[in-house]
């Protein structure tokens, strides 16, 4: 690719399912990744937390990489998850990804048990010692109080030549600087906390891949776009706009009801999810109207 796996805008896609949510839905992904591209999004990382990665099975995360790279025909990079604590199964499905042409793997930290920086160095040198694939590291916050990437760790997986970024979502501004000071221009660091995203580029941050990104690409990439040709003032009032989104985004029923509500054909069904409330349609209702809007100044 013409671009880092861990730049510009790389948001943590949904998985579109069936009306059932029994199966992947094929069209949907196809559909969905087409609006990334058009929206201009760097790049997308599937089998995410956002993607329901815990309810699929690996045969089916296998299969959203596949329709989601032949989707994107080389014009975007598709990165994805390999959310397993251990070592083994992350080796397993990170060799069937590269079987379909994934261009990267995002490996979860290990999270059964608390461990130290040499404990994790070890795992992620075995999973690079046997795939092919670039690989980055995602940090989820539901498992921070194991043991997160330090500056030091960073520093040692960057040398490596193997990691090439990660996904931060602990918001931290003084470890995101940190982090990307150890990764010496090797080592994006991709922000999740949307309310941070402006902070986090002045700080070095490389982009963002962050779960609202979903309903209103655009702006993502304009943002960074923006900061990136040096238009601060431009960029601070899209941080605002976004920040009112964002709020909007929050009380609605989430991504595939403003996607559906946009005119996408994804369906809104999802795995372990309940039925929205009135409040949340409102909501939604209300962030789909701004979103139109916006798309129909562009």
């Amino acid at each position: 690719m013409s671009f880092p796996l861990a730049h510009g805008s790389v948001p943590p896609m949904v998985t579109p399912m069936t009306e059932d949510a029994a199966s992947i839905d094929h069209n949907g992904i196809t559909t969905l990744v087409e609006w990334h591209i058009e929206a201009g999004t760097t790049g997308l990382f599937v089998v995410c937390s956002t993607g329901e990665m815990s309810a699929l099975s690996q045969d089916e995360m296998v299969e959203i990489v596949k329709i989601a790279v032949i989707s994107a025909d080389d014009r975007i990079p598709i990165i994805a998850g390999l959310p397993f604590p251990d070592v083994e199964r992350k080796i397993e499905v990170a060799k069937r990804y590269e079987a379909v042409g994934v261009a990267g793997g995002v490996a979860l930290q290990p999270f059964e048990s608390p461990s130290d920086d040499d404990t994790m160095y070890e795992h992620y040198a075995r999973l690079a010692d046997n795939v092919k694939i670039p690989l980055l590291i995602y940090e989820h916050p539901r498992w921070q109080s194991t043991h997160l990437l330090t500056p030091a760790l960073v520093s040692r997986l960057a040398t490596t030549g193997r990691y090439f970024g990660m996904k931060d979502c602990t918001g931290d501004l003084l470890r995101l600087t940190a982090m990307v000071d150890a990764g010496k221009g090797q080592f994006g660091v991709m922000q999740a906390v949307q309310e941070q995203l402006l902070s986090s580029l002045a700080c070095g941050s490389t982009g963002a891949c962050a779960t609202a990104s979903n309903a209103y690409p655009h702006l993502y990439r304009r943002l960074y776009d923006t900061f990136q040709a040096g238009d601060i003032q431009k960029a601070y009032e899209l941080q605002g706009t976004m920040q009112i989104l964002l709020d909007m985004y929050n009380a609605s029923g989430g991504p595939k009801h403003v996607l559906n509500r946009l005119g996408l054909p994804i369906n809104v069904a999802a795995r372990h999810t309940q039925k929205i409330t009135e409040e949340q349609v409102r909501a939604t209702d209300i962030l789909v109207a701004f979103v139109k809007e916006e798309l129909a100044g562009l």
